[in-house]
This record gives C-alpha cells, sequence and structure tokens, in this order.
C-alpha cells in the first residue's frame, strides 16, 4: 500500500507545479496560436497564491498552543428540495416524474468542534485518506492562529484546514456527521474522469489538431494539477466507500458519537445522556 502524503506536502507540491506550468506557457504560446488552455493560468496563479497565503497560516497555527475539544467531521450536503426555494421544490418535481436521483449531494468535509459551552466552531478540512474511519466523537488537541485551526488527532496526524474557522455554521449546506446512514458522497471515479475527460478535449483538442503535441501535454497536465488543487482546497472528499458508525466497546472511554441527524448549528450544551443496557 502506497504511504499517504500529508497534507503540507501536497499543497506545496501543487503550488510548485502550478507556478512551474504557469511559467512555461509564454514559452509555448511564441511559435503558434493561444489557445483556450491559455485562460487557465490566471486562476491557477490565483489559487497558487491563495494556497501560498494559506500555507503561512497552518505554520503559524501549528506552532499555538493547543486546548483541547471533541471533534465530529460532516459531510456538507445540498439541502433537501423543501428548504431551498420555488425553483428548486418545481425541478424537485419534475425530477421525481422523471425518475431522477434527487438525492442530497455531499463533496466537502467539515470539522466540527465543542469545547464545554463556548459555541461551536466550523471549519473545512483538507481531505486525509485516514479521514474515513474517523466517524462519531473524538477528542483532539486544537493548534488555532491566524484565523484557522489545525487539528492534532492522537495516533493518527494532524487534520488541516482548508477555510477560516467560523462561529457559525456554513450557509447553504446541511452538515451530515461523516458515517451516518443519511450522508452520501454522490462522488465517483468514472464521474469525475468524465469532468476531466470532457475539459481536457476542450482545452488540449485544438492543439491535438493543428499537430501541436507538445501544448496539448501542458493543457492536460494543467488541467489535472488545477483539478487537484481545487479539490483540496474545497476540502472534496474522494470517492470510495465510507465507514459506518461502529458501537464503542464496553469500558471504552470514547464519548459517544451523534445521532445520525443533520446538524444545525447553535450552542453546544453539554454532553448527551447515555442509557444503560
Amino acid at each position: 500500500m502506497i504511504r499517504p502524503v500529508p497534507a503540507p506536502y501536497r499543497v506545496a507540491a501543487t503550488v510548485v507545479a502550478l507556478l512551474g506550468l504557469s511559467a512555461a506557457a509564454p514559452f509555448l504560446y511564441r511559435t503558434g496560436p493561444v489557445g483556450y488552455a491559455a485562460l487557465l493560468v490566471p486562476l491557477g496563479l490565483l489559487l497558487a497564491l491563495a494556497w501560498t497565503v494559506r500555507l503561512g497560516q497552518w505554520m503559524l497555527a501549528a506552532g499555538a498552543p493547543p486546548w483541547p475539544a471533541r471533534l465530529t467531521l460532516h459531510l456538507a450536503q445540498s439541502p433537501q428540495a423543501g428548504q431551498r426555494g420555488r425553483v428548486v421544490r418545481a425541478a424537485d418535481a419534475i425530477g421525481r416524474d422523471a425518475d431522477f436521483d434527487i438525492t442530497p449531494a455531499g463533496y466537502a468535509v467539515w470539522a466540527v468542534l465543542r469545547r464545554g459551552s463556548a459555541p461551536q466552531l466550523h471549519q473545512r478540512v483538507v481531505w486525509e485518506r485516514w479521514l474515513r474511519e474517523s466517524t462519531g466523537e473524538q477528542r483532539v488537541l486544537v493548534h488555532r492562529r491566524a484565523g484557522v485551526s489545525v487539528l492534532a488527532v492522537e495516533g493518527r496526524g494532524r487534520i488541516w484546514p482548508s477555510s477560516f474557522t467560523l462561529r457559525r455554521r456554513p450557509w447553504g449546506v446541511v452538515l451530515t456527521p461523516l458515517g451516518g446512514t443519511s450522508a452520501a458522497n454522490d462522488l465517483s471515479w468514472w464521474r469525475l474522469l468524465t469532468v476531466i475527460v470532457m475539459v481536457v478535449a476542450l482545452l488540449a483538442g485544438p492543439a491535438l489538431g493543428r499537430g501541436d503535441h507538445l501544448d496539448a501535454v501542458w493543457a492536460t497536465g494543467y488541467v489535472v494539477v488545477l483539478a487537484f488543487a481545487v479539490g483540496q482546497w474545497f476540502g472534496v472528499m474522494p470517492p470510495g466507500r465510507q465507514s459506518r458508525e461502529r458501537p464503542a466497546p464496553a469500558g471504552s472511554a470514547k464519548a459517544p458519537g451523534p445521532r445520525g441527524k443533520p446538524h444545525r448549528g447553535g450552542r453546544f450544551t453539554g454532553t448527551s445522556k447515555t442509557r444503560k443496557r
């Protein structure tokens, strides 16, 4: 099995790749027409700059004094059609009649932090492979500084932020506990590959048609690197089977996980009471 690469190394490599490919663009277009792929360069440079600033925030936050908290990972899903206005409700009714899949889809992973009676903190995080097993509530050490929080999970590693730490729940989405029965990741490898192939065909196809193979290779590489950078920025959960919550063994000190109910924000009022079996 390939050893997973921590997020800071992945992000740094992505920034270097974007800068290198962007710097190569003027040399490719000296002898040929400028293709549609050149439109990606400003976006790539902007994303590289944003990730560079975020890496600086990571370094500052990682050195901050830690404080304990309880963490629950959530999947951000689109709300039900009945909660989104007339146009979406009408589209939902048409989808039901046409047998379309109208189940809310979720891609981004959010961390919800609880600490006593303090307000809950919400933060989108960069995906790590071992997060699939991090269902339920668990204790973490929070290093917070420069507007972001780095979460240290004992025995696992660190969870790195891809957004600012918020004292409110994110707008426009419903947060469902990761591993819950209603949390569905609608992203598949085939769907992801189809989107990338379509974008590559649109941007690299003209260069390939006029025989400019070097330009086509550059455009393909830029699309793949940019897609990877965007996926990390938005905390996208890659395709794969999700873990379900497992009951804690007898005598375990692990705090009970939340019920499979969408998280709506608010204040934490204490731990839930458990029933004796």
